[in-house]
């Protein structure tokens, strides 16, 4: 086994200050969702390209974090619930290494364990310590003042806490000699107990997930078969795979650094092109993390890391991927920020402690280990470990030079896109990930003038998870897919105020009318004129506008069908409706029924939500009489609604009640003007709720979790229209009239300000 590293160790007080990069923009970005509202990402953070400051805190030097765009993920974590948590937090990590300086200021505060293996001591700082190193890359989170001082790293990872297991480890012969068939089998059940341990490891209820494995031993993969591993090297490799295991821990393998090493031809003769000219071209990985091109079963829980340099181009020591291209990825390995423990760099002394540069795939590797951490983090547990490598490996950056697979395997790794939806983003309505549901794109329930802002008052604060093409969860917040009532007061008035006056005076505006296209002595055909009230209506005003077929009046009795099945710009809706009201009467009674075929109460569902349909019956009364130069008129409804809901979230609605009133009084001047005053409420639910079903997330086996939800729908508020006008008759025909409304709570919102309208209308009939 062998390690190479390049340190460049600055100790406290020697005059090294912490570099740090001007700051740049990190904000998380407001969240657009795909429904309601219009198009959008998934939650990306806009963030400076070259700072090194994010709003969870400083990258303290260390550019590898940028080149992976861990800025861009940890932005996502404080977006989730329990903002402000470390990435990492409640995480053990795993690293089978030189051992650990448990004391070094990186790893204050964290839960540090060391196992020593196969006879490994204590480190003294007597050496380099390449464990505590490739630790600090991992999960290292120095305080404010040591970082500022030696320019200490923080890790990737940088709230989880460290498992080490300690190994004797070699140092690098001049000569590159790749291992023997016989060499493997003296180190298969050491090397077989190095990964038990990490597997078996257990504390408090915690497991490893991940675990580091910088180190290796020399030899390319190309040199070695499947049928000569498996005699040479079966034990470590039936550990490895892990059979049985329902979640794999996932071992993160240094790629080596043999790239350009001292070799010997004779040492080659097998593969004489991995040795040319006395230097090693090593085209793939070498023996341990190459593993998986010669085991399946090894495959999807071992990964390959070769580094980058600042440049992002493979580093000049490193192995390339090679055969191992499906199982491998890139990550920055040059002028790493690792902490250091070892000798003073001026007088030797054992026991140094502060921060140094270092190179090699030893420090891509741990980056890798942490970057899966994060991505655990980010969603929330709920992907198994084999799946979260997949997606590590799917979302790599494979653009330009990373193209080249032969090099960079899959790509360089870019916690950006690992931790950002991918593809279509779905809600699920089925029990499985994958299976039935619907785009996020489409969903979106928009709230008709009666429910207001209920329905979305009610899913204020909850969550819904929706799954990406590779099946990983993405929350949003439930509350942005649904519109409250769209409606504007102010525009409903004066289109109430332009309308025609009803013939009957003093009805409260809750008289239905048929306006005729053709009359006879009998019916009537026209179109049906929603009643008014101010800004909205009666339970007619779900079909205004709808073709009607009217009866003539009888004995104060007026019947009336009607249907806007096809019409454009309307919602489907049919009904019937009655009016009795005696002559000379100052009583009249309403009622009827109107079915939507699409919507409910002028709710749309559409996407996750399913689809809605509604069928109204109301009952009201009408009420006018005089009072001096005054005529007055009242009138209120009263309904109820059943609502079929089918194909989405939505599982059933209950029955609702329904209300609408108006008052009203006018007066006619000596000179012939007409004054009124009004006061109304529209059509607003009085009471009832809807049961949903929300997918909430998945578990690791791909199952739908979900939770019910019953939600109020009637709205936060009560809008009340109040209006006074004046109006005068024209010579030659014609109205001209002036008007002035004020709106309490419009759209039924509590929380809305009021609106004051200032109306003017010009009629003229010819």
């Amino acid at each position: 086994m062998d390690m190479s590293v390049v340190v460049e160790p600055a100790r406290p007080g020697s005059g090294r200050a912490g570099r740090r990069f001007a700051a740049g923009i990190a904000a998380l970005a407001a969240l657009v969702l795909y429904g309601c509202g219009g198009g959008g990402g998934g939650g990306a953070g806009n963030v400076g390209e070259n700072g090194d400051r994010t709003s969870s805190g400083v990258l303290y030097g260390q550019w590898g974090l940028r080149t992976i765009k861990a800025d861009r993920a940890y932005n996502r974590l404080e977006a989730l619930p329990g903002a402000g948590t470390p990435p990492g937090d409640g995480q053990t990590l795993g690293a089978v290494d030189t051992g650990i300086d448990e004391g070094h200021p990186v790893f204050a505060g964290k839960s540090v364990t060391e196992t020593p293996l196969l006879g490994a001591t204590n480190e003294t700082g007597e050496r380099y310590s390449h464990g505590t190193a490739v630790a600090s890359v991992m999960v290292g989170n120095p305080g404010d003042a040591f970082a500022a001082e030696v320019d200490a790293p923080r890790g990737v990872a940088w709230g989880a806490d460290i498992a080490m297991f300690a190994v004797p480890l070699g140092t690098p012969r001049p000569f590159y000699n790749p291992i023997s068939l016989s060499g493997l089998r003296r180190v298969d059940n050491r090397r077989a107990s190095m990964a038990g341990a990490a597997i078996d490891w257990t504390a408090g209820g915690r497991t490893i997930d991940f675990s580091n494995m910088s180190f290796g031993v020399n030899g390319i993969i190309e040199q070695y078969s499947e049928q000569e591993l498996r005699a040479g090297f079966g034990a470590s490799i039936a550990a490895l795979a892990q059979v049985g295991s329902t979640d794999k821990t996932v071992f993160v393998w240094a790629a080596g650094n043999a790239h350009g090493r001292d070799c010997d031809p004779a040492d080659f003769t097998g593969n004489p092109d991995l040795c040319v000219d006395g230097t090693v071209v090593a085209r793939s990985v070498e023996v341990l993390p190459g593993l998986p091109v010669r085991f399946p079963e090894l495959r999807g829980h071992l990964v390959a890391v070769v580094a980058v340099d600042r440049n992002g181009r493979i580093a000049s020591f490193s192995n390339r991927c090679g055969l191992a291209a499906d199982w491998c990825i890139a990550a920055p390995g040059v002028a790493v920020r690792v902490a250091y423990f070892g000798p003073d760099w001026n007088d030797g002394t054992p026991g140094a402690r502060g921060a140094a540069s270092a190179n090699g795939t030893s420090y891509a590797a741990p980056l890798v280990t942490g970057g899966l951490a994060v991505l655990r983090d980010v969603f929330r547990g709920q992907l198994s470990n084999t799946a979260l490598v997949s997606r590590l490996l799917e979302t790599a950056n494979k653009q330009g030079i990373y193209a080249d697979s032969s090099v960079y395997g899959q790509g360089l790794m870019d916690l950006d896109a690992a931790t950002a939806p991918l593809g279509t983003v779905t809600v699920a309505l089925g029990d499985r990930v994958g299976g039935q549901g619907s785009n996020l794109a489409g969903t979106c329930f928009t709230a008709g003038g009666p429910l207001g802002n209920g329905l979305a008052h009610s899913f204020a604060g909850r969550e819904i998870a929706a799954f990406d093409s590779l099946g990983a969860p993405f929350w949003f917040p439930l509350g942005a897919l649904a519109d409250p009532d769209p409606g504007r007061p102010a525009l409903a008035r004066l289109r109430a105020f332009a309308a025609p006056r009803p013939a009957e005076p003093g009805a409260g505006g809750l008289w239905p009318r048929v306006a005729a296209l053709a009359a006879g002595d009998r019916l009537n055909l026209g179109i049906l004129q929603a009643p008014s009230l101010g800004t909205g209506g009666g339970h007619l005003s779900l079909a205004g506008g709808a073709l009607a077929l009217g009866t003539a009046e009888r004995d104060g009795l007026r019947v009336a069908a009607f249907s806007s099945e096809g019409i454009r710009g309307q919602s489907p809706a049919s009904g019937a409706a009655l009016s009795w009201r005696p002559h000379g009467g100052r009583l009249g009674l309403t009622g009827g029924w109107v079915g939507e075929r699409e919507t409910m109460l002028g709710s749309t569902a559409a996407g996750a939500f399913g689809r809605l349909s509604g069928n109204s019956a109301f009952a009201g009364v009408v009420a006018s009489a005089a009072v001096g130069a005054w005529r007055l008129g009242a009138g209120a409804e009263i309904g109820t609604v059943r609502t079929q809901a089918r194909g989405g979230m939505i599982a059933a609605v209950s029955p609702l009640a329904t209300s609408a009133f108006a008052l009203s009084a006018e007066r006619t001047l000596a000179n012939g003007d007409r004054i009124g005053l009004s006061a109304a409420q529209p059509l607003r639910v009085e009471a009832g709720h809807a049961r949903l079903s929300l997918p909430i997330g998945r578990t690791e086996d791909g199952r739908v979790l979900r939770r019910s939800l019953s939600a109020g729908l009637e709205p936060s508020g009560r809008q009340i229209d109040i209006a006074a006008s004046w109006r005068r008759t024209l010579p030659g025909g014609g109205e001209l009239g002036i008007g002035a409304g004020w709106t309490r709570q419009p759209g039924h919102d509590a929380t809305a300000d009021p609106e004051l309208s200032l109306l003017a209308n010009w009629r003229y009939a010819f």
